[in-house]
């Protein structure tokens, strides 16, 4: 059985955190932002070649269009070719990302279907087809250009990014690469304690180490 505190359940935890965090935004911008992208013009849920490739039996908790955008994330994010470390088709990515997100609330989960589809199709703005159709350079090209737009538009290329590499460096397959030999916490049997709060005091609080609020 799985230690409580191994790379997959803290992952799991630290994913759902975040991504509570960052869609309370959604449910103030979702709406108005895929209004402004239907009326730049676009056909939403255009088709693509990959609609009629069928997704693996595992793959329950995915619609099939999500599938294919993760499994794209995946060549796109982690060009590991010509490196020591190991191949992401021979990691369970898209099946590593389910488990995240099986993680997350019926709501949450919800917003995160919506967002990843507007992520996916508003690529037919900037180039004609949805994310999961371009090449590889455009792909990295449409992240970035997305990394620096507007809150909502950020916040998803993030939350994809950080999925995508979650899911890939908490298999103890990719480690041995890069000289890791598994989390200090399963070692030592140290507790995991979650999201810890800030502190109530101002003064306390001020001294909390960047990044940790």
């Amino acid at each position: 059985m799985k230690s409580p505190h191994s790379a997959p359940n803290v992952a799991a935890i630290w994913q759902q955190g975040m991504a509570r965090r960052r869609f309370l935004k959604w449910s103030l911008l979702g709406s108005a932002g895929v209004a402004a992208v239907a009326a730049g013009g676009f056909a939403f849920l255009r088709r693509s070649p990959l609609d009629n490739q069928p997704v693996p039996a595992w793959a329950t908790g995915l619609s099939a269009a999500e599938y294919h955008l993760f499994d794209r994330a995946r060549q796109v994010l982690l060009p590991v070719e010509g490196t020591a470390l190991t191949p992401s088709d021979q990691v369970p990515v898209v099946r590593n990302v389910q488990a995240l997100l099986n993680n997350l609330d019926p709501a949450t989960r919800k917003e995160m279907g919506t967002g990843l589809g507007l992520f996916d199709n508003a690529a037919v703005l900037s180039h004609g087809r949805r994310f999961v159709d371009l090449s590889d350079e455009e792909a990295r090209a449409y992240f970035d250009s997305w990394g620096r737009a507007t809150v909502i538009q950020r916040t998803l290329a993030t939350v994809i990014k950080q999925l995508t590499y979650s899911a890939y460096w908490q298999e103890p397959t990719t480690w041995a690469p890069v000289d890791f030999d598994g989390p200090v916490s399963d070692k030592w049997g140290l507790a995991y304690l979650g999201n810890a709060p800030l502190p109530e005091n101002d003064e306390l609080r001020a001294k909390q180490p960047e990044g940790q609020a």
